[in-house]
């Protein structure tokens, strides 16, 4: 795989269930970067790593969807990739290829459609722990509490209240830990879950892919000013 996945991503339902009261889940700690890739945790995840790596798509986007080469989209930061749901977007491009001059992505087009979604699981696996690992690590400082209200209305209204669900968590938390509650473990969402909470995780997981640097702040700004 190589080039584009760029588009327009929009941002998916609301999921701020990492700042309720934690229970215990046990996690999955994911592998080290070998030959073969990023390892992953799950016999799905691990399907998807064959098809990323037997069809040389980490020579150009990276084990990590980091450090991509010739001319590749860098994965971690496209907005296709963002706005994919079970390889519907992922997988137009990887079966059409895009020929180009200077650098091309090859087609796929014999790949199966489970194949595809395989695949696509693996990516956002990927970015997911990529994501979190950034937004955990980077500097606190202070975010627009008026912006983070606007993406709190769009995205995190549906589920979540600052005065239901959500209050007093800034009285329990500084702005960090607030940060970490919000971002949630890192994936794959814990194996003992299920219905709802199963539903939840994956939504979170999915807007975790999506928050910018910015969107991150800018809700712990909002809710440190709005739940006391």
């Amino acid at each position: 795989m190589s080039r584009v996945l760029q588009a327009g991503a929009g941002l998916a339902l609301s999921m701020l269930a990492a700042l309720l009261p934690a229970t215990s889940h046990a996690q999955t700690v994911p592998g080290k970067p070998d030959a073969g890739g990023m390892p992953a945790p799950t016999v799905a995840l691990e399907r998807g790593r064959t098809v990323y790596v037997l069809n040389t798509c980490h020579f150009c986007h990276g084990v990590d969807l980091t450090k991509a080469t010739m001319g590749a989209a860098v994965l971690m930061q496209s907005p296709l990739v963002g706005a994919d749901e079970n390889g519907n977007a992922i997988g137009v491009v990887v079966r059409a290829g895009i020929p180009n001059l200077q650098t091309s992505m090859p087609s796929y087009p014999d790949l199966t459609r489970q194949e595809i979604e395989d695949l696509a699981a693996y990516i956002h696996y990927l970015r997911q722990l990529g994501r979190h690992k950034d937004l955990t690590r980077m500097s606190a400082a202070d975010g627009d509490a008026g912006a983070g209200g606007t993406y709190f209305a769009a995205n995190c209204a549906g589920c979540h209240s600052v005065s239901g669900d959500l209050k007093g968590v800034a009285s329990k938390y500084d702005s960090v830990m607030l940060r970490t509650r919000l971002l949630g473990p890192p994936p794959p969402a814990e194996a003992d879950r299920s219905g709802a909470a199963a539903a939840g995780r994956r939504r979170h997981l999915t807007l975790l892919e999506r928050y910018s640097d910015d969107d991150v702040r800018n809700l712990v700004a909002y809710l440190r000013k709005t739940t006391p």
